[in-house]
Formats: structure tokens, C-alpha cells, sequence
């Protein structure tokens, strides 16, 4: 095989195991939510158990993505690629991170627990995973219309967190809940907003290699 289809074929591979990542931190983003409605701690330690892995995969990546450019010294749209991967990767694992720091807060304040209606906060997780699903279907393809998309939808999650976090401190203020239960939510729904961002990240990354130019989509 020459070495620009070897170079080629490492690019498929990279792109390949940065969506399998992708996969695997939405579904511990899901799984964290999942955990924090039914107040499920062993899927909270498995959360955390799963996180190393994600941990491992990035680096693995990294050391793949590094190897690409000593063996075969990409051209400069080739090494924009590899600067992408190296960029989504990390942002993905940031997202797995923020799995676990939800899992984190919603073990200190369980949902059945709580007073507050959390209706609001679901929505912005689903917005939020949706966002996620789509960032890798369009960085898998190429597409940067569909990356524009996401900016919308990252709109709509930054709403939701502004209407709940005055919802629940507005509650505090009427009702004297507990500040422990209204700090912890307040912990999960930035969270979530972080995991939309980092998914709009990834949209910024997606135009920047197909385009070679940057643009803020926040």
C-alpha cells in the first residue's frame, strides 16, 4: 500500500475510534441522568468505573493521532484533521468527565428526595444529548450545515438553564428548601449546559476542518 493511502487509511481509522468515543460519553451522559432519576447508585459507580476507560481511549487516540504526523508529515489540510481529532477527543472526554460530576451531584441530593420539579432539567439533558448525537453524525460526514444546526439548538439549552436555575432559587426564596438539594441541581443543570457547549465546540471544529476557517457558533 502507498504511503498516502497508509496515511489515508490512519485518518479512517482515528476518525473511526473518536466516534466510538463520541458513543460511549453520550451514553454515559444518558446512563448519569439515568441514575439521577432513579436514584441508581450502582449505575453511579459504574459511571465512574467507565470513565478510565474513556480516559484510556483519548490518550490512545492522542498516541494514534501523534503518529500520524512523525510517520507521514501531512499536508496542511491533512494535519487540520489530525488537529481536529486531537481537539474532539478531548472534548469528548470532557464530556465523560461531566457524566461523572453529575453522577457526583445527584448522589448528594436523590430525586426522590427532592421537592423541585425537574421536568425542565430531563428536557435540557435530552437537548443536550441530541446536540451530541448530531455533532458526531456531522463530524462523521463532513457536513457543516448540520454543524451550523447545532448553534440553534445550543440556543435553546442556554434558555432552559437560565429558566432553571431562577426557578429553583425562586423556590429557595418561597418554600426555604434545603440549599444542599437546590445547589446540587443547580450543579447538574450546568453541567448539562457544559456538555451542550462542548457539543457546539465540536460543530466550530467540524466547519474549521472542512473550511480551514473558524467560526464562534456560541
Amino acid at each position: 500500500m502507498q504511503t498516502r493511502e497508509l496515511f489515508h487509511s490512519g485518518l479512517t481509522a482515528l476518525k473511526e475510534d473518536i466516534l466510538s468515543l463520541g458513543t460511549q460519553v453520550n451514553e454515559a451522559f444518558n446512563a448519569s441522568m439515568s441514575a439521577f432519576i432513579n436514584n441508581d447508585v450502582k449505575q453511579f459507580n459504574e459511571i465512574k468505573e467507565n470513565d478510565i476507560k474513556v480516559n484510556q481511549q483519548e490518550i490512545a487516540i492522542n498516541e494514534k493521532a501523534t503518529l500520524l504526523i512523525a510517520r507521514q508529515q501531512p499536508v496542511a489540510s491533512d494535519l487540520r484533521k489530525i488537529i481536529v481529532a486531537f481537539k474532539v477527543s478531548s472534548d469528548l472526554e470532557r464530556v465523560g468527565d461531566l457524566a461523572v460530576d453529575i453522577t457526583k451531584a445527584a448522589k448528594r441530593i436523590p430525586l426522590t428526595e427532592t421537592k423541585i420539579d425537574t421536568t425542565l432539567l430531563i428536557e435540557m439533558a435530552n437537548k443536550a444529548s441530541e446536540m451530541l448525537s448530531k455533532a458526531l453524525v456531522a463530524y462523521e460526514n463532513g457536513n457543516v450545515l448540520e454543524a451550523q444546526q447545532i448553534a440553534t439548538l445550543d440556543d435553546e439549552v442556554d434558555e432552559m438553564y437560565a429558566q432553571f436555575v431562577k426557578k429553583i432559587f425562586n423556590i429557595v426564596v418561597s418554600e426555604q428548601l434545603a440549599i444542599e438539594q437546590v445547589t446540587q441541581l443547580a450543579f447538574i443543570s450546568r453541567y448539562i449546559e457544559r456538555i451542550a457547549d462542548y457539543a457546539t465546540n465540536i460543530a466550530e471544529l467540524i466547519i474549521y476542518e472542512v473550511n480551514g476557517q473558524y467560526f464562534d457558533l456560541n
